[in-house]
């Protein structure tokens, strides 16, 4: 970037489009010589260029021009106000005259720049009306919605903007169909998420909508879409090629499969020791180094002993389940996604873990019956990693009604939202609920995100 704004100060210079500050010794361009039709210019473009990365920047990474460790003190901060809300909430059953818990400071991670491993890219126009392969700011309800490059953020690394332009590039130069901004409205192109590993081999999946198209006629281009991918500077590290073709907002592999158009079915993660297989649905923690911080943290408060059984909820592809189970008599997963649970017994297989088992389904639906098989158990510890809006309230009653479940911990991405609720009927006694409830003892916030307001935070609860 700050090339192109030389070389345009060069030839702002040469039109003699500027004048000499002789107070200061600077330059300033004098934009009253820059005329109405030359709106177009690279200096324009250039400073269009500036303003939207800057808001697209300030929306995604809205920390960005804070040094890291004051990125650390607004988090600190941010972790006390969470549980200073929760022990208001939970007072009068609580002695404690401060917060309710020990309040660890954030663990800072390992890697603050370009630490995403996976960004799903939307297919839009800019305010100029080009198709852009990016991420959009804006709302449609003002027709502000715009799509703008996602180069030189933070987080994202550039291989993955890329693999966004060259897809760009074949859209606007080679395909004849539309951008799908609206369901009824026509269009195919929907997005592209690309997923990448420690060895930066690329996972690229494009999405679609099929509209009346026939099998044939998406899948040809598909195919001109992977050749265009391969002959580009990227096409070494693409080592996997899929298309999925979707008329819903979002579809499950079941719902609408992943059509695979080139190189392998998955790709591979290390994180310490153990090694996972990742599909195109499959959660994955998206800062990978942070990652191993985080499941260390929480096997450590987990702590399981050689006789407990753990129960592994919202388990992904098992990464969390698998490296705890080594030090436990047996880890069980549960998980929506069929995808990811074939994922995580494939992982338990591949690093030689004999005594995990993983099972698909919801939680809410599965936890009785999964209780019911540990009735020899003589003791058992959960994992609770669900989404932002908590598990369901059945769960929570059915941890607090089992007496052997003594030890709980709970990964929360949004600590703050309707998870708050989930753990405020840990910790209360309830008319209906004549078990003892759970004890908060620590939460550890853990900064997978940097340059952004989330944390995951880490809470333990003890009985």
């Amino acid at each position: 970037m700050y090339m192109k704004l030389w070389k345009n100060v060069r030839r702002v210079a040469s039109l003699k489009r500027f004048t000499h500050q002789e107070a200061t010794g600077t330059i300033k361009v004098d934009e009253q010589l820059i005329t109405n039709h030359e709106t177009s210019s690279p200096i324009n473009q250039l400073r269009n260029e500036t303003s939207d990365f800057d808001e697209l920047a300030d929306a995604v990474t809205p920390l960005w021009r804070i040094p890291y460790a004051e990125q650390l003190e607004i988090k600190d901060k941010r972790n006390f106000e969470i549980m200073t809300k929760l022990t208001q909430r939970l007072k009068p059953h609580s002695p404690s005259k401060g917060i309710i818990c020990q309040l660890k400071e954030t663990l800072p991670s390992p890697v603050t720049l370009h630490y995403r491993n996976k960004n799903d890219f939307h297919i839009r126009y800019d305010s100029s009306g080009r198709v852009v392969v990016g991420l959009c700011v804006g709302k449609a309800s003002r027709q502000t919605l715009r799509c703008i490059k996602a180069d030189n953020l933070f987080n994202t690394h550039p291989t993955h903007t890329d693999v966004a332009r060259v897809v760009q590039e074949y859209i606007q130069h080679e395909s004849k169909w539309k951008v799908c901004e609206h369901f009824q409205r026509g269009g195919n192109w929907r997005s592209v998420l690309v997923r990448s590993n420690h060895k930066f081999e690329l996972m690229v999946i494009v999405t679609i909508h099929p509209q009346d198209l026939e099998e044939e006629e998406i899948r040809s281009e598909m195919e001109r879409m992977k050749d265009y991918l391969l002959a580009s500077s990227m096409g070494k590290q693409i080592v996997s090629v899929y298309y999925q073709a979707s008329g819903h907002t979002r579809a499950t592999a079941e719902q609408c499969p992943f059509n695979l158009l080139h190189g392998h079915s998955h790709i591979y993660e290390r994180i310490g020791d153990y090694e996972f297989r990742i599909s195109p649905e499959s959660f994955f923690q998206i800062n990978t180094e942070a990652a191993r911080l985080l499941y260390d943290t929480v096997a450590l408060q987990l702590a399981p002993q050689r006789m407990s059984t753990v129960v592994d909820l919202c388990c992904g592809t098992g990464t969390q389940g698998l490296m705890v189970a080594r030090h436990s008599r047996g880890v069980i997963g549960v998980e929506l996604s069929r995808s990811a649970v074939e994922d995580a017994r494939f992982n338990a297989a591949h690093n030689q873990i004999q005594n995990a088992e993983f099972i698909a389904g919801r939680a809410e639906k599965l936890f009785k019956h999964i209780m019911e098989q540990l009735e020899v158990s003589p003791d058992i510890a959960v994992i609770v990693n669900p989404s932002r809006g908590g598990v369901d309230k059945r769960i929570i009653s059915l941890l607090r009604n089992n007496e052997r479940v003594r030890n709980l911990v709970y990964i929360s991405c949004q600590a703050d939202g309707p998870a708050m609720n989930n753990f405020v009927d840990l910790c209360i006694r309830g008319r209906k609920t004549l078990s003892e409830p759970f004890v908060l003892k620590k939460a550890t916030p853990i900064d997978l995100f940097p340059h952004t307001n989330h944390c995951e935070l880490v809470l333990s609860f003890r009985r």
